[in-house]
């Protein structure tokens, strides 16, 4: 009966995720539903009564049952939401045969399991369970992950919000053509932060911001000029206490070079969703990119070049992740434990690494995903060690207040400096008493 039941409550669902049966829809009687399906009238009216406990669907009494309007706000239990293609292709073929109950809900904004960038996951950490003990579970001997990857993604109280599945060092990708047709020369790999400024100079005589360089594709993007600064945002001692540092100099120098960028770039009427896609489309010169972003297959050419090295600053950098987060809701731990397992196994590892989607967690992955023959490949992993943790990824309120006062020095309504020594003292606070 499970079985019957199971392929009753697909069906309505299908029909609801591809727009059959809109939010707000009447659905036909049960019984003729029971034909179309090929099961009997009690199990039908089984699988409206469990979407309807679901909040999917809405029995008004004498009138019928109705598709609620939010239909796509419920969280479903077993179900997974998975942010690009790449995922759903994986989890469908080699997560969701081996885990019953598991289904992929890319149609709905919330689910049970998520794969989820880095600003999402931290802007929303609180809502999901400490994946620490399954991880342990799964995998004790963790000698062919890198876990310095992982560092980021504990909560100011140790909680591991988010697991890293992939993850890539950010660099800059160059359109040759576009480059090229403007009179520029292509970047070097040791060029500095004036060969960066003057060659967006030259790319905007030619073209508008938006085919130029988008600076704000990526909100955590952007803290890596902090680093590269040679400051931070925090830094968290052996002891857990943490060390605000956003009003130290070598912070404030990475806010003005932003500041120093976005006046040289200009305005830009990108969105931020549409600029990975304007890269791969070949109708941007610059992208600041992780390796999950680009095609090694694109049908333009393109390079790949080091972040430039800033005044004074440190060669490091930040990571791009894609992460496991589970929703606190989830109570049946088993499937958690399988999920784990199974998207850090070797086998969902070697296909990531054999497609070349970001850099997979395992080191032995990892490395046979590296071809060596393309020079565009071989600047990621350069810069795989220079990748830092980012401590401040465990306080989410931190990033919001962050992100909102690097938006202002962007827009031109605040100076670097005072935002930098007013969020440092708000920090303090907030670590103190928390």
């Amino acid at each position: 009966m499970s079985d019957k039941l199971q392929a009753a409550r697909e069906y309505i669902l299908q029909k609801i995720e591809r727009g059959e049966l809109a939010g707000g829809a009447k659905l036909p009687a049960a019984r003729e539903y029971s034909e179309e399906i090929g099961v009997s009238l009690p199990i039908t009216q089984m699988a409206f009564n469990s979407l309807t406990r679901d909040g999917i669907l809405v029995s008004v009494p004498r009138q019928g049952t109705y598709v609620r309007r939010d239909w796509n706000c419920r969280i479903l239990p077993g179900s997974f939401r998975t942010f690009r293609p790449v995922w759903t292709e994986i989890i469908r073929d080699q997560v969701v045969p081996e885990v019953p109950g598991l289904r992929i809900c890319d149609a709905f904004r919330e689910s049970a399991f998520e794969i989820r960038s880095t600003f999402d996951a931290n802007w929303r950490q609180d809502d999901y369970l400490d994946l620490n003990e399954f991880l342990e579970e799964a995998y004790p001997d963790r000698g062919d992950f890198f876990m310095t990857q992982f560092q980021s993604f504990h909560a100011r109280d140790g909680k591991l919000y988010a697991i890293p599945l992939i993850f890539s060092p950010w660099v800059i990708c160059c359109n040759v053509h576009m480059i090229e047709a403007a009179g520029g020369e292509l970047p070097r790999p040791d060029w500095n932060w004036q060969d960066f400024l003057a060659l967006i100079g030259l790319l905007r005589r030619k073209y508008p911001p938006e085919q130029v360089f988008d600076l704000w594709y990526s909100p955590t993007f952007r803290l890596t000029f902090l680093f590269r600064s040679g400051g931070a945002v925090l830094e968290r001692a052996a002891d857990g206490s943490c060390r605000v540092r956003l009003d130290e100099p070598e912070s404030i120098a990475g806010l003005k070079r932003l500041q120093e960028l976005s006046r040289v770039l200009g305005d830009s009427r990108l969105h931020w969703y549409d600029s990975r896609s304007s890269f791969r489309a070949g109708t941007m010169a610059l992208a600041a990119a992780a390796r999950e972003d680009v095609d090694f297959n694109a049908a333009f050419e393109w390079i790949s070049v080091p972040l430039p090295m800033l005044p004074g600053g440190a060669d490091r950098t930040r990571q791009a992740n894609d992460l496991l987060c589970v929703r606190r809701q989830v109570t049946d731990f088993r499937q958690v434990a399988e999920v784990v397992r199974l998207l850090l196994s070797q086998q969902v590892q070697d296909r990531l690494g054999a497609i070349r989607y970001g850099i997979p967690i395992r080191r032995s992955s990892a490395i046979r995903s590296f071809n060596e023959e393309d020079r565009r490949d071989a600047v990621f992993f350069s810069e795989l060690p220079k990748i830092v943790p980012d401590h401040s990824l465990g306080w989410s309120e931190l990033q919001r207040l962050l992100l909102t006062g690097i938006d202002r020095i962007r827009r031109g309504q605040a100076e670097p400096e005072p935002v930098a020594t007013e969020l440092a003292a708000a920090f303090r606070t907030i670590i103190r008493y928390s």
